[in-house]
């Protein structure tokens, strides 16, 4: 409770009087810095966190740098370092209600105070690194705590957040930032997710070094053990982070293809579930009826498809590429059950077909293996004629995109469709060779119809019979549109379409003239304006660069005629079909040669000038350039953030295609109709031979131009491989950097480490010298002693000797001189390094002891100290002479 008193205490100022907030704020950044217990500046900082909501002002300019050097140097103590935190993120975040004696009570005041206080903090890399350090702990709250700091550090300042990372030493190295994704802990992993995830937008740098960092094996395997698609919003996270990474990043879905993360995006598409009674769960398709599709796993869907689309993106140039390793894996038919499955949530089915023809685009395997696929018709419902037997897929494409329904499920139709056919011409003369209703015995036909149903002819009558669906113009504006693609820069599918003739025998007409006339019925019954529009873009599409179609739209002259009324009227006509019909004559002029006499090139400007005048005609052409509509136009047909009202048709109007082949080519076309070739002379061309002449240069500068074009697709996988291995250098040069850094401040460290300990081993060195020097001078001591011993041993030996030659000594004498032997035994046995001889021990041990101590240059006199076996009879004549044993003897010594 001493804390809490002291913290209580700060409050109150001298007897007791109260403080205000500023002052409070003061000593408490007082105490923090001075105090020398622990305990104190813990409770200094926690009375901080109190004040940081109400007095954010002082907290933050007088408390901030406290608190940092708090983390640097109190790091030890998991509270204060959570206190420390949770005061950081307090100023740095924006609350709504300030506290009533906060001089930070308005909101656009608070912002401000907390946009001050972030750049404050990241003004010094080194406090970012501080916190990546820290995350280090392994505490839930200090972890907790710290990537709530960065969150918050990410919105108000991403860029330079995103800057003091990159600097810093190994900042987003797998030890820190990648390492939360390993976190057992759900709230951990979940904030650093959400971390990442705002640190990979618009940031290549970081997107490579967190991509290299194992990080797509972690992400799919969290989102596989968290059930794929059944899994929660921690999946959609891990799904977002990985687009992150992916999206116009070229090296990191390289390294996604090359560690063989596109094959198990099939397997992100299979649910776990119990069937037919089973006691453990089985692999089904999402494709399972008895899948219930919660809100969240919709979303996770989306996010799987979506994933397919980045990685095959039209203008991705890796593209290619993966889509070769999807036709590996076998997902272009997994897409194809997901595209025409009733029952997937239209949404997911809308996705689905998106990521179809994404798949597909301009990718021939992949496009032969759709020529391929048929479905039953239990796999198709929604199509007001269904039909009996397998479907082709091109034809329930066409068929999901005429038939009235969900609005997105017939956009994405109709863009697989485009998809499908684009750079495909196999596929463009498939399609247009079944203009024709087919047989009556055909096994597609369909009973309720009187005409049986292909692809081609599905358009044609979609086109032509628009009166029948007047309530709904998508239907023609689809059909018209996805003919268009079938004939975009194809000349002989252009030839092809204009040979077919609808109708039999003499009232046998041409398609063109029946889309004419499709058009002027169109106009004159007031129909929707997309009607209109849409037949008129096939039109360009179809005469574009193709001067037969243009003879034969001007065989009829009320063609001419049709086009210069609907130009020429001020009220009454839709300004979008004035300009699309503008351009379409500007086309008929451009790409005519004469061919047809009654409207020649000349004729034609002639009719420009007279009927509609230059000006009338250049901004008629200009205002089509300018509107809204057109600028609009979407790839997707229907852009994503498009919110469509019920009962209501989206304000769609062109097609893509035609967007771009009218902006490459209006300002040529105009120019080409108001400039009057030669002064006085005719526009008409020179010769018919002349013309062929120059077409033959443009085929032969074609041919070559396809030649080298040849030799340039050849070249872009060496030169693919070569940037994929520049950029994979590139970001190794990156981390060894980072290394190096890091290895320079661990080098550092370690010379001051070992610098302290050399000083410490050469004094420990020093000592030892010191202590050798005195075991040096005992030895010396001791060697002298051992001398004097064996001096002295010699003398007792030359006195036993005496004493032996003395023959009768007597008894007393004789232990005397064992006495003095005894005596002498210890400290000479010590002499030779072995230990001294006990003194209990009896006298004929001591002398074997001291035998085999004594040198042999010492055992001339050892006998003296043997058993006295050998003497005991001179010791007995000597007792005899002296009349005693011992008296006697110690008389005579």
């Amino acid at each position: 409770m001493s804390f809490l008193f002291s913290g209580y205490s700060a409050l109150r100022g001298d007897k007791g009087a109260e403080q205000t907030g500023a002052e409070t704020v003061h000593k408490l950044c007082d105490r923090v810095q001075s105090s020398t217990l622990l305990e104190d500046r813990r409770a200094a900082v926690l009375g901080l966190k109190g004040l940081a909501r109400d007095w954010k002002l002082d907290v933050g300019t007088r408390g901030m740098p406290v608190l940092i050097n708090v983390l640097r140097n109190d790091r030890m103590d998991v509270d204060i370092v959570k206190a420390s935190m949770e005061t950081l993120n307090i100023l740095c975040t924006h609350e709504k209600g300030s506290g009533e004696h906060s001089p930070t009570k308005t909101s656009e005041g608070s912002n401000d105070l907390e946009l001050m206080f972030t750049e404050i903090f990241t003004k010094d890399a080194s406090n970012v690194t501080l916190l990546l350090d820290i995350l280090e702990e392994v505490d839930f709250y200090v972890r907790f705590f710290t990537v709530q700091l960065l969150n918050t550090l990410l919105q108000h300042s991403g860029s330079r957040l995103q800057e003091c990372i990159l600097t810093s030493p190994l900042g987003v190295s797998r030890e820190r930032l990648i390492d939360l994704l390993d976190d057992r802990r759900e709230i951990i992993r979940n904030e650093g997710l959400l971390l990442l995830i705002a640190l990979t937008q618009n940031n290549a740098d970081i997107q490579k070094i967190i991509a290299f960092e194992n990080a797509f094996e972690r992400l799919l395997g969290i989102i596989m053990d968290e059930g794929a698609t059944d899994g929660g919003i921690i999946v959609q996270d891990c799904l977002q982070l990985t687009h992150n990474l992916l999206k116009y990043n070229v090296s990191n879905q390289n390294l996604f293809r090359e560690t063989s993360c596109i094959q198990r995006i099939p397997s992100l598409l299979i649910v776990r579930m119990i069937a037919d009674g089973r006691p453990t769960p089985v692999d089904a398709p999402l494709t399972d009826k008895s899948i219930v599709w919660t809100e969240q796993k919709i979303l996770n869907a989306i996010f799987v498809l979506e994933l397919i689309r980045i990685l095959a993106a039209p203008k991705n140039p890796s593209a290619l590429v993966n889509q070769n390793v999807m036709n590996y894996a076998k997902i272009v038919p997994t897409l194809n059950e997901l595209s025409f499955s009733p029952s997937l949530p239209p949404r997911v089915r809308a996705q689905a077909l998106y990521a179809f023809g994404d798949a597909i685009r301009g990718h021939k395997a992949n496009q032969d293996v759709v020529s391929r696929i048929t479905l039953p018709s239990t796999e198709f419902k929604q199509s007001r004629n269904p039909v009996s037997a397998p479907t082709p897929a091109v034809l329930q494409m066409i068929q999901v995109a005429l038939d009235a329904g969900d609005f997105p499920i017939r956009a994405a139709a109709a863009y697989a469709f485009e998809c499908y056919v684009y750079h495909n011409p196999d596929a463009q003369l498939t399609v247009l060779s079944t203009l024709i209703s087919p047989p009556s015995n055909n096994p597609n036909a369909d009973g309720n119809l009187e005409n049986p149903e292909s692809a081609g002819s599905l358009l044609v009558s979609s086109i032509v019979d628009w009166d029948a669906s007047r309530k709904e113009p998508f239907r023609p504006w689809f059909a018209a549109t996805l003919l268009s693609h079938a004939l975009s820069e194809n000349l002989q599918g252009q030839h092809l379409a204009l040979a077919t003739k609808l109708d039999e025998g003499e009232d046998a007409v041409s398609l063109l003239h029946k889309c004419m006339f499709a058009l002027l019925c169109a106009s004159r019954e007031t129909a929707d304006a997309r009607i209109s529009i849409s037949i008129l873009c096939l039109l360009c599409v179809w005469v574009y660069e193709c001067p037969k179609a243009v003879s034969e739209l001007l065989t009829e002259g009320s063609n001419i005629q049709f086009l210069v009324e609907q130009i020429n009227q001020s009220s009454g006509v839709n300004p979008l079909v004035q300009g699309v019909a503008a351009f379409l004559l500007g086309l008929l002029y451009e790409f005519n040669d004469d061919s047809e006499p009654t409207f020649t090139r000349s004729s034609l400007q002639s009719l420009v000038t007279s009927r509609i005048g230059v000006d009338v005609y250049a901004s008629r052409i200009e205002r089509l350039r300018e509107a809204k509509e057109l600028n609009s136009a979407s790839q997707d047909i229907l852009k994503k953030d498009v919110s469509l009202v019920p009962d209501s048709h989206p304000e769609i109007y062109f097609d893509y295609m035609f967007v771009e082949l009218f902006k490459s080519s209006h300002d040529r076309v105009v120019r080409s109709v108001t400039t009057v070739e030669a002064k006085g002379g005719s526009p008409k061309r020179k010769t018919t031979q002349l013309d062929e002449a120059e077409i033959q240069g443009f085929k032969d500068k074609i041919a070559s131009q396809e030649s080298e074009l040849v030799k340039l697709r050849d070249k872009v996988p060496v030169l693919e491989q070569s940037l994929m291995e520049n950029e994979k250098q590139e970001t190794e040069l990156t981390l060894l950097r980072a290394q190096v850094s890091m290895l320079q401040v661990q080098l550092a460290e370690q010379a001051k480490e070992h610098t302290s300990q050399v000083d410490l081993l050469q004094e420990s060195i020093k000592g030892l010298q010191l202590e050798l020097q005195d075991q040096t001078e005992k030895y010396k001591e001791l060697e002298n002693d051992h001398e004097d011993l064996l001096v002295y041993l010699a003398e007792q030996e030359e006195q036993m000797e005496q004493l032996q030659q003395n023959s009768g000594p007597g008894e007393g004498e004789k232990n005397e001189q064992e006495s003095i032997v005894e005596s002498s035994l210890p400290n000479v046995a010590s002499g030779f390094g072995e230990g001294p001889v006990p003194n209990d021990a009896p006298i004929t041990e001591s002398t074997e002891l001291l035998a085999e101590r004594v040198p042999s240059s010492s055992k001339a006199g050892a006998h003296l100290y043997q058993q006295p076996s050998d003497h005991q009879h001179q010791d007995s004549d000597t007792a005899a002479l002296f009349g005693t044993s011992n008296g006697g003897y110690d008389h005579f010594l």
